[in-house]
Parts: C-alpha cells; structure tokens; sequence
C-alpha cells in the first residue's frame, strides 16, 4: 500500500476534452470522486503517465485547467466531505 495519492482536478470548457480527459483517468486507474477530480494511489509510473497523457490530449486545445496534485494518504483520509443527497451521474459526460 502507498502512503501517498494523485488527486487530479480541472476545468474544462469543451465537453469533448472534458469526456476525453475523464475518459483517460478511468483507463489509468484514476477513481472519480467529483464531476471533475480524480484520485489514484500513488506510482512515479502512474504520475509521469498521467502528465505525459494529459499533456498529448490537450496538446491542441485550449479554456482548460488541469492540475495534478501528490500528498499524503493520510491527508487524504482525514478530508472533510460535506454531501448529502448527491452523487455522480455517469451519462452527464456524454452531453455534448
């Protein structure tokens, strides 16, 4: 088990980047935990992946912001999460 996670959040404009860069994190592994951010056990592998990926499917466009965050598990464990009656909808990626 690690002791670290990648958390990867944006904002996306273009809903066909948005899908793409969604899409890229699940094929990586990445685990959903809101519209637009995204956490994964940390890998050096998994990082340099996620940044090379990230960096070739935006490589052409732009109104974009992505950052990539690595910190501790622990802070990750001991976030505060306010949530009620909420959850995800998978098919709202697919709007167009």
């Amino acid at each position: 088990m690690t002791d670290q996670v990648i958390l990867v959040v944006y904002d996306i404009k273009d809903n066909r980047l948005r899908f793409k860069v969604s899409n890229f994190l699940k094929k990586t592994g990445y685990v959903r935990v809101q519209k637009s951010v995204f956490v994964s056990p940390y890998n050096p592998a998994v990082l340099s992946d996620t940044e090379a990926g990230l960096r070739r499917i935006t490589r052409e466009n732009e109104g974009y912001d992505i950052q990539i965050y690595v910190f501790s598990q622990a802070s990750y464990e001991n976030r505060i999460v306010l949530s009620k009656g909420y959850y995800i909808e998978e098919e709202e990626e697919f709007l167009v």
